[in-house]
């Protein structure tokens, strides 16, 4: 009997072993994954300078939520605690703008590789490589208005569940998630007639995907809805985060006001006709692959 516990003992502890090495090394793996350099884009990108340029790179940083992840005075903060996931702080920008060069920023805001070559995780580059030169150019100009203040902030930590996720392909890096999406906008040109709508629908892509299709991680829905808004509603939901029928829904409600309060009329009411377009074509195309499966 002794002997048989000995040997129980024995086997539970080389499983434990066993596990321990699995572990620690799905954790190296992982680690070398999200620490691993990835060569730096090639961008010579200087701030604007003319007198409309802060200005409209205020603008920029509002419909981008930039304030949003680094805080009002750019100083940093803690805008994602997701654990076992991840916890994510937004850098100190105001130290960032005032060490690196407008190239470092533009290729860490648009390519999201950091100045020291690392790849960053939880920067939207994949929705900021969109903006044009113009944009960029004048958002640096913004940036550089802010002078250093606060201490530099905590990497992001990744939990297990997160970790699992590096591993698996399903939480990528900035510069990978670019490289899949080819680095063409994907949301869709409906025409002259709602380029202007398509132009501010960019500020979407973030939460609601390259398409514009939902995104299952952020519970973001396929922006079709919208086509079921009357304009009162989607004005009043853009400017304060309540939907129809006094709803509060999730983000939205918690960003919206800060983002899009500032758009005009006539902007909400181009960006709203462009999304119902893109429905009416959705369902166009549907009706076309329906009826093309039914024929004999």
């Amino acid at each position: 009997m002794k002997r048989l516990l000995k040997w129980a003992g024995l086997g539970l502890a080389g499983i434990a072993a066993l596990l321990l090495i699995v572990i620690g090394g799905a954790f190296a793996v992982s680690e070398a994954m999200i620490r691993w350099p990835v060569d730096r884009p090639k961008v010579q990108l200087m701030a604007s300078s003319d007198p409309g340029a802060v200005a409209r790179g205020a603008r920029v940083a509002k419909l981008n939520g930039c304030h949003d992840c680094h805080g009002e005075k750019l100083q940093g903060l803690l805008f994602h605690d997701e654990m076992p996931i991840i916890r994510a702080w937004g850098p100190n920008l105001s130290r960032a703008v005032a060490e690196q060069t407008d190239s470092e920023l533009d290729a860490a805001i648009r390519h999201g590789v950091a100045a020291n070559g690392r790849r960053l995780w939880m920067m939207p580059s994949s929705a900021f490589a969109h903006l044009s030169d113009r944009e960029t150019a004048d958002l640096l100009a913004y940036l550089r208005t802010y002078k250093p203040t606060g201490e530099k902030q905590p990497r992001f930590q990744v939990g297990p569940v997160g970790r699992l996720g590096v591993l698996l392909g399903q939480f990528k890096s900035e510069p990978d998630m670019i490289a899949a999406n080819g680095g063409a906008l994907k949301i869709a040109d409906l025409g002259p007639e709602h380029a202007r709508g398509r132009d501010l629908a960019r500020a979407c892509v973030e939460c609601h995907g390259q398409s514009l299709e939902g995104n299952k991680t952020m519970k973001s829905p396929d922006l079709s809805i919208v086509a079921s808004y009357d304009p009162a509603d989607f004005a009043r939901l853009l400017r304060t985060g309540v939907a129809a029928g006094d709803r509060k829904v999730g983000l939205m409600t918690q960003i919206a006001p800060a983002r899009f309060g500032g758009l005009s009329s006539d902007e909400i009411s181009a960006l709203q006709g462009y999304l119902k377009a893109r429905a009416a074509r959705q369902i166009a195309m549907a009706d076309v692959t329906s009826a093309g499966a039914q024929q004999p």
